[in-house]
């Protein structure tokens, strides 16, 4: 019954840890993903400014050569020549440069290869000017290059390296925006994937809990039923070994019973008044011992219905508190007059009628009787007083003994399983047996003791019974 329930548990704590070790691995793999999308876009945003420099480097590096070329054409300097050719190199390798980059290939497809044919056809030109000089001489040369083809061409190349710097800015800025949107969404996917984790692994670890209490649970469950079933087991042998020798005694009596009539029958009439005696206190004894004999056989079949789980519910039903009470003196008479306590009872007659189980009413009452005679000394007394309460619903009951008292850590302790009986071979467990027959009446029980003075248990029943039976 329980074991299914634990098994699920089980299959509760496993997918737990799976789910807490799949989502561990989703986090990472999304985190690694997204990841390596960022660094491919700052790569991007590395190539596109490489690009964007290039271009910067490659039109001042251009300007540097035309403006090299213009100095060697008015001074005739040789060095500046030299810087003229080094830097139409530069500016061929730029090109040759921006060629490689893949990203130029990507952005510029349309754009590059006309920028390319400008600045060679500038190159070009600038080459024709010096090839002019040598050819014709230094005017030719400056004629040519203030007739201005040169200016345009750099106007269109300038143009075109600014419309392409812009553009890179723009996608640099965006590349840039993107980049960040990744990162957020890395660090966000992190986040909420530990979160999931810890909450994951948190639920588990407490149905984990969950699962190792119900199992240390259904192992007390289990010990204390094996305890039970032995206690039954034994309980049941000692019932039917009870119920076998209690019928001997009862055939005992009755052969008891009818000796004693046949012996008194044929005593001599000097002798009657003082055998008349003896005869009616033989018969009491005997009675009382067939009634107590019977009560024993009673309760030896709630004992056998109890260990076959068959416990008969309380039966309510009209009965008299003084004839129950009556009965438990009766009983009980001998026992005391041994001991020398007086049992006495007051305003018994009075009581009405009450919806009671009688025979739970009778234990519960011989229990008390039953535990207040030891405790009470020789000359003492046990007196049961019967009232009504201030309503007229309720019946009082006070059970008081002129005996030792209790001290206060024995008082705490009545009415539970751990009550300490101070009778020799006690259990204890009387005034517990007491308390469940008043809570099962939907009645109250109370005590009061004091040491060296004597103890009173107060009980109040209800005329008309618990409130739901």
């Amino acid at each position: 019954m329980t074991i299914p329930k634990i098994f699920s548990f089980n299959r509760v704590t496993h997918f737990g840890f799976g789910l807490s070790f799949l989502i561990i691995l989703i986090t990472l793999g999304i985190s690694f993903w997204s990841l390596h999308q960022t660094v491919k876009t700052f790569e991007s945003v590395i190539h596109t400014e490489e690009v964007a420099d290039e271009l910067l480097r490659l039109f001042v590096e251009l300007k540097e050569a035309e403006d090299h070329q213009r100095e060697y054409l008015l001074t005739d300097d040789a060095q500046l020549l030299e810087s003229y050719r080094k830097a139409v190199e530069s500016t061929q390798g730029r090109i040759a440069s921006l060629e490689k980059l893949p990203i130029t290939q990507k952005r510029h497809d349309d754009v590059f290869p006309n920028l390319k044919e400008l600045i060679l056809h500038r190159l070009d030109l600038l080459q024709k000017i010096l090839d002019l000089r040598e050819a014709q001489g230094k005017p030719a040369a400056i004629n040519a290059l203030l007739a201005g083809e040169g200016m345009q061409l750099m106007a269109q190349i300038r143009k075109q390296i600014l419309d392409l710097h812009n553009e890179d800015v723009i996608d640099i800025t965006h590349l840039h925006d993107l980049a960040h949107k990744k990162e957020t969404f890395t660090v966000l996917t992190m986040a909420w994937g530990i979160v999931l984790t810890f909450g994951v692994f948190s639920f588990t670890l407490w149905k984990l809990m969950q699962d190792l209490t119900e199992r240390q649970r259904l192992e007390r469950r289990l010990l204390e039923e094996a305890k039970l079933a032995e206690v039954s087991r034994r309980l049941a042998d000692i019932g039917h070994d009870v119920k076998n020798m209690l019928t001997p005694i009862q055939m005992g009596m009755n052969l008891l019973e009818d000796e004693l009539d046949e012996h008194f029958l044929h005593l001599p009439s000097e002798v009657g008044d003082k055998a008349r005696t003896t005869q009616d206190l033989c018969k009491d004894i005997i009675a009382m011992t067939r009634r107590g004999s019977g009560r024993i056989q009673d309760r030896v079949k709630e004992i056998g219905d109890a260990v076959k789980g068959s416990s008969s519910q309380p039966t309510f039903a009209a009965c008299q508190v003084a004839k129950i009470v009556e009965g438990v003196v009766d009983a009980l008479h001998l026992y005391a007059s041994e001991r020398g306590v007086i049992l006495h009872t007051q305003g018994l007659e009075s009581l009405p009628i009450v919806r009671a189980d009688e025979q739970r009413l009778f234990n519960a009452f011989y229990n008390l009787v039953n535990n207040a005679i030891p405790e009470t000394p020789a000359g003492g007394s046990v007196t049961i007083t019967g009232d009504l309460s201030e309503n007229g619903q309720e019946v009082l009951l006070s059970f008081t003994d002129t005996g030792r008292g209790m001290p206060p850590e024995i008082v705490q302790t009545l009415f539970t399983y751990g009550a300490v009986s101070r009778k020799s071979g006690g259990t204890g467990l009387g005034t517990k047996i007491v308390k469940d027959v008043v809570d099962a009446h939907g009645g109250t029980i109370t005590v009061e003791s004091t040491e060296g003075q004597g103890t009173t248990f107060t009980i109040r029943l209800p005329k008309e019974g618990p409130a739901a039976e």
